[in-house]
């Protein structure tokens, strides 16, 4: 068979012939790929379509893989990041003046534009953003709207989104915090915000039947949304500054719904909670006179594990709050000799709920990792060498993701830091080094498959898991 006449004529295999999985000579005519079946003497019994199968995994394999060098990539990723830092450098500057800030949220698409400056992504881009929203006073107008008493769900959803942002730096909050409102003669304090957030201890009951986007699936979102801010906003205080109206730790005991609700790890969030506001004298005062918290601290608590069948989710998804409640306790007695009793030392089964939420975090990289590393290593051949070349490429990329993760957490603590909020001299020099060391890194870590799943983590997986929560002061 002549190989330019292989692409007119039609090659069938002999009627019960015995074809062999060797046999298949693929042949590539008029940027077409043909395979030619000789039937072998010996070979089993295998359909052409799987012998086509087999032969199109074998090419892939002897294909030699093409991958980008280092100084290709950051051929690439350093004028896209320089780009993106000058932007953002502009954005900072024009935005500096509080009256064109607000100007441009008040207009078209500012809203989703505003959104995009104060993400934590963008932090780490560029010239950080967030001080230009404190000083804009872009909280006040979302503090307003939130202590109407009907408020549409969509303006809600705005509001607890600009005070996320904000919330979410611990330096920007407590400057919030310490700001006159406009036509007052006193500073915000926690009792006004928490006053306004009130949604994050309502005892909501979701209906079951509730399609997806309906008003009680908005309701739980928006709830989980406030209680993310009061945890913002308690762990960035001092204690001393933590003083609450005796309403609140009531229906902080007895609230329900999202996420105080949701497993075993929801009532150690609350007791959680609980423990950070009772640091704070006056509040020890307040509940030895509320006899439903005194009833929640004098409770044995429980030690529950998630109703999952993955052991390591069940482990890092599992509550304890008998210790923590002992804590509770021996803080009201404190203050209030002989209103409580102090119950006997139970031993922690697990780790800390800062620990368990870390870890939690640390496994969730790891596994989008490994998986993404495996699917871009296999074949289509799964046999012993695929199995050592997809562990190769899985540790490899691991230890890439290592690096990424940790470059980001030091800078995250450069971005919290009370000079880099407050100095912008120093913040611009600082801010254009981590674009280039990103840019650097991102360019090695694409070689070793880690920057794929390094992004997913950022965009999706960081705001699902709320990896950067901090339960402790």
């Amino acid at each position: 068979v002549h190989r330019p006449c292989l692409a007119q004529r039609r090659i069938d295999p002999p009627r019960n012939a015995r074809l062999s999985t060797m046999a298949l000579r693929p042949w590539n005519v008029f940027q077409k790929t043909l395979f030619a079946v000789r039937p072998e003497a010996g070979a089993g019994r295998i359909s052409v379509t799987t012998q086509l199968s087999l032969a199109r995994a074998r090419l892939q394999i002897q294909e030699p893989t093409i991958v980008a060098s280092t100084a290709q990539c950051a051929a690439i990723l350093l004028p896209a990041s320089a780009t993106v830092w000058l932007l953002l450098f502009a954005a900072q500057w024009r935005y500096s003046d509080p009256s064109r800030l607000r100007a441009v949220e008040e207009g078209p698409g500012g809203v989703i534009l505003l959104d995009l400056l104060g993400s934590r992504l963008a932090a780490h881009l560029g010239p950080y953003q967030v001080p230009n929203f404190v000083r804009g006073r872009l909280h006040e107008t979302p503090l307003k709207l939130l202590s109407e008493e009907s408020l549409p769900d969509y303006k809600r959803a705005y509001a607890l989104s600009r005070l996320g942002q904000i919330s979410q730096r611990q330096v920007a909050i407590v400057d919030v915090l310490r700001l006159e409102p406009a036509g007052s003669t006193g500073a915000y304090n926690l009792l006004d915000v928490v006053t306004v957030l009130r949604s994050a201890f309502e005892s909501q009951t979701v209906e079951v039947s509730a399609a997806p986007g309906s008003i009680g699936t908005m309701s739980t979102s928006l709830q989980d949304a406030a209680v993310r801010i009061v945890l913002d906003i308690v762990s960035a205080l001092p204690p001393e500054e933590r003083s609450v109206p005796g309403w609140v730790l009531s229906s902080l005991v007895a609230a329900r719904g999202t996420p105080w609700s949701d497993g075993p790890q929801g009532e150690e969030l609350k007791a959680s909670l609980l423990l950070q506001l009772l640091r704070t004298p006056s509040n020890c005062e307040l509940a030895a006179a509320l006899p439903d918290v005194l009833d929640y601290v004098q409770q044995p608590g429980i030690k529950a594990k998630a109703d999952t069948v993955f052991p390591i989710r069940a482990y890092l998804l599992s509550g304890e709050t008998p210790d923590l409640l002992r804590r509770c306790s021996r803080l009201i007695g404190k203050q209030c000799p002989g209103t409580v009793e102090l119950p006997p030392r139970a031993p922690r089964d697990t780790p800390r709920l800062q620990a368990k939420h870390d870890v939690r975090n640390a496994w969730t990289t790891a596994l989008i990792t490994v998986c993404w590393a495996s699917f871009r290593a296999w074949r289509g051949i799964l046999d012993v060498n695929a199995l050592i070349g997809m562990s190769r490429a899985s540790a490899s990329a691991l230890a890439g993701m290592g690096v990424l993760e940790g470059l980001w957490r030091l800078e995250e603590r450069m971005i919290e830091s009370r000079w880099y909020y407050e100095d912008a001299s120093l913040m611009l020099p600082c801010s254009a080094a981590m674009c280039l060391t990103n840019a650097v890194a991102w360019s090695w870590a694409f070689r070793l498959s880690a920057l794929a799943p390094f992004v997913a983590c950022r965009l999706v997986k960081d705001d699902f898991l709320d990896a950067y929560r901090s339960f402790e002061p």
